[in-house]
């Protein structure tokens, strides 16, 4: 039966083209305009598939013949379907006597329009426009296809139900050995002129994967804000994990102390690179970055220590405003080389996350202010978890894990300490 798969069967394409079904002529194309030219093209190409598909199932063309494949054609009936090329209509192939159900995959049982335009109606939906606004926009596009307010309602309605399913999920199963906490502002009410935190939980998890945990509404990123973040996930059933990688945010560090006082920190070099680069004039800062990068991008841990050193030596007298900068938290900075090297590049910056804001600014940009509280937060959630099927996870065998567990052991014996940085403090 294989050997049908993806096979276009012109016997079929040839039978519905006499039954009218590619009916319209190339040259009668012409002068109509490239969407109409662009949904012609779709429909023929899905309708060849169609039937491709009905031959894989029954293992056989159209006019061939099997005693041993039960089953046979039996007529088609119609369906107007909606892509990014408009609405156009296909004739769905039926199938009868094969012993068992014919379930198609190419359009499914009551599937009207594509995924990118039911991703589309929340969207418009949030930016405020009303289901009669772009009903009558989208209407010569779309066609007969229509576009109801009841199915405007039922699509942002199903988009809600997944986010609140999501934000519910019990997270007992799961082993965080990375958790990264960061903030997004956004615009999520329309009577206001100031941004809101939205918080993100991130983690990746002992098989290696990388998973959404937790998204909500914190202003100004303070503790409490973090704090019911935390609480939340440990009320779901969440461990603490073996590592928190996030930013400074005072507000964000606090609540951690507060809820998992043991769980090791990992500061973002990323953000602590641009603090301590704010601090130094702009023409001599390439100079300065470099001799960061010896610091966070060093064979061992204590090559960075070293390292430390030698730039609070060299820039203590011309910079001494980024060297106390540096050395205020570089402990924090350092943990990551107690860890798997192999997750090193991973785990010492917050950019899994910062990576995952870039798509979310690139949506909601063109939104300006949403409406409320639940289009922002349900609207950030699809964006990110559509993102998150793009995410590149990280390798972890059972040596990984082993070693996470010795790097726990051996911070709780021996926390990070750079005693170049305490001696530069304590002179300050």
């Amino acid at each position: 039966m294989g050997r049908y798969k993806g096979l276009l069967d012109v016997a079929s394409v040839e039978e519905a083209l006499g039954a009218g079904f590619f009916s319209r002529e190339g040259e009668d194309l012409i002068g109509d305009g490239l969407d109409e030219m662009a949904r012609e093209g779709v429909r023929m190409l899905l309708q060849a598939a169609l039937e491709a598909e009905v031959s894989e199932f029954l293992g056989r063309l159209w006019y061939e013949r099997s005693p041993e494949q039960p089953g046979y054609r039996n007529g088609r009936r119609r369906r107007v379907l909606t892509c990014g090329s408009g609405s156009f209509e296909v004739a769905l192939p039926k199938v009868a006597g094969a012993g068992r159900p014919f379930e198609r995959k190419v359009v499914r049982a009551y599937e009207r329009s594509s995924e990118r335009i039911r991703q589309t109606l929340p969207l418009l939906y949030a930016e405020g426009l009303s289901t009669r606004d772009f009903e009558r926009a989208l209407r010569p596009f779309w066609r007969k296809a229509g576009l109801s307010r009841s199915s405007v309602s039922r699509a942002n309605e199903a988009l809600y139900e997944a986010f609140r399913a999501w934000r519910k999920r019990d997270l007992s199963g799961m082993q965080v050995a990375y958790l990264f906490l960061d903030g997004i502002a956004e615009g999520v009410r329309l009577r206001s002129s100031e941004k809101e935190g939205v918080l993100v939980a991130h983690g990746i998890l002992s098989d290696g994967s990388r998973e959404l945990l937790a998204l909500h509404l914190g202003p100004r990123e303070t503790e409490a804000s973090w704090k019911a973040v935390l609480d939340d996930l440990a009320s779901r059933g969440m461990k603490p994990p073996a590592l928190l990688i996030s930013d400074g945010c005072p507000g964000l560090i606090a609540a951690v102390k507060a809820v998992w006082p043991d769980v090791p920190r990992q500061r973002c070099t990323v953000h602590k690179t641009r603090n301590v680069l704010n601090r130094v004039p702009k023409k001599e800062q390439g100079r300065v970055k470099r001799d960061l990068a010896r610091i966070f991008h060093a064979a061992s841990l204590d090559e960075a220590e070293r390292a430390v050193g030698e730039f609070l030596g060299k820039y203590g007298d011309e910079f001494p405003a980024a060297c106390e900068t540096l050395a205020r938290d570089i402990e924090d900075c350092l943990t990551f080389y107690k860890f798997p090297q192999a997750h090193w590049k991973r785990i010492r910056t917050s950019n899994v996350v910062e990576r995952a804001f870039k798509e979310v600014r690139r949506r909601t940009r063109v939104v300006g202010r949403f409406p409320n509280e639940r289009s922002a937060l349900a609207l950030i959630w699809a964006s990110i978890e559509h993102d998150r099927l793009s995410w590149r996870g990280v390798r972890m065998t059972q040596r990984h894990l082993d070693d996470i567990v010795a790097a726990l052991s051996a911070l709780r014996q021996e926390p990070v300490r750079v005693e170049a940085a305490r001696k530069y403090l304590a002179a300050a």
